[in-house]
């Protein structure tokens, strides 16, 4: 039973789609004890956070609702939870928004990381804002995290992947809702990261959710910045106060890992990305850059990885398979699209 309820309420606060929503069976939610574990883990506003929006919370009870329902047996016995009706009562009576208002509304996210091969971890969680109706937003491909940075976070997630970065200085290229760089700074222990995207509204929200992420800490080390690509990092803002090693000759900034996930999605962008990824290696001390892609075009990353060699740069594709879509136990993502993690460095 317990198994059952945590990945719905981690699906429920990730907002899955409903159609990919794993339920408990009939027989099970019609326990009075499920029921009530449903309500106070997923529908007690005054105890959850974060609380997802109404439209999804009335569409997730309206099916809970539905299957407890048609597996009632016997009706003197059998009975549907008087605080799930009363939630329920109270969201379709709440104003509806309008299609263009659902589709532009942020809503906090928290995604709950894969179960450790350990079992025994406590769980560790990544909440962002995010607005999952609208494709495009501040000019980019939404505010939303997509399959390539869920699929990477599954690998960082992973005892190879936190080697990686822990007590690593790490960037992120095109960082987004700032889904990888929370995760890192809260729990892959790394030494700083920063999380820079072209778009000074997503960094401007990256920066709004750190508060959602201390989880009872002063801080984190995560450093939101804006960076087009092509022009230098400049050490201000948010940056001025992520210091160089004592004894390192000059004041720039400098890191030792890079990662970046679903970057080249057109082969226009190759040029830019190519000249940001040698820029790094150059200029800003990094060993190497991670990232993963999803192969909607293969063509299209071919070329990208073509011109690394081109250029003197080495990759490897890791060896990391995300779990089938009905087997995950967090970071839920489809795999529908052929997924992959690569590793580019220095040809020696």
């Amino acid at each position: 039973m317990t198994d059952s309820i945590d990945k719905l309420a981690a699906q429920y606060f990730q907002l899955v789609e409903l159609q990919q929503l794993d339920l408990p069976p009939g027989p099970v939610l019609i326990q009075p004890a499920v029921q009530t574990a449903l309500y106070e883990r997923m529908f007690n506003e005054n105890a959850v956070f974060p609380v997802p929006p109404d439209r999804y919370r009335s569409r997730v009870l309206k099916q809970l609702i539905s299957r407890i329902e048609e597996s009632i047996i016997n009706p003197e016995e059998d009975e549907i939870n008087d605080d799930l009706m009363e939630s329920w009562s109270t969201l379709v009576s709440q104003p509806k928004p309008s299609a263009l208002q659902q589709a532009q509304q942020l809503s906090l996210v928290k995604y709950t990381a894969p179960t450790s091969s350990a079992g025994n971890c406590p769980k560790r969680t990544v909440t962002t804002s995010e607005s999952r109706g609208v494709i495009l937003y501040a000019g980019t491909t939404g505010n939303r995290t997509w399959e390539a940075a869920l699929h990477l976070g599954s690998f960082l997630a992973s005892e190879a992947g936190e080697a990686l970065v822990r007590g690593k200085r790490v960037i992120e290229l095109g960082a987004g809702t700032g889904f990888l760089s929370f995760l890192c700074a809260r729990h892959l222990g790394v030494r700083s990261i920063v999380a820079t995207d072209r778009e000074p509204a997503l960094v401007d929200n990256i920066r709004a959710c750190v508060k959602h992420n201390l989880h009872g800490r002063e801080s984190i080390p995560i450093y939101p910045a804006v960076w087009e690509w092509g022009t230098p990092l400049e050490k201000v803002g948010d940056l001025a106060g992520l210091g160089s090693d004592e004894g390192e000759e000059g004041t720039g900034l400098k890191f030792d890992v890079a990662l970046g996930a679903d970057l080249v999605y057109d082969t226009d962008l190759v040029p830019s990305l190519l000249s940001t990824v040698q820029d790094l290696f150059e200029n800003y001390n990094i060993e190497e850059f991670i990232t993963a892609v999803s192969l909607r075009n293969e063509n299209t990353f071919r070329t990208f990885l073509n011109a690394c060699e081109t250029n003197s740069l080495a990759f490897e594709a890791l060896p990391f398979e995300s779990t089938p879509a009905e087997d995950q136990t967090g970071f839920f993502h489809s795999t529908s699209i052929p997924l992959r993690t690569y590793r580019i460095s220095r040809s020696k």
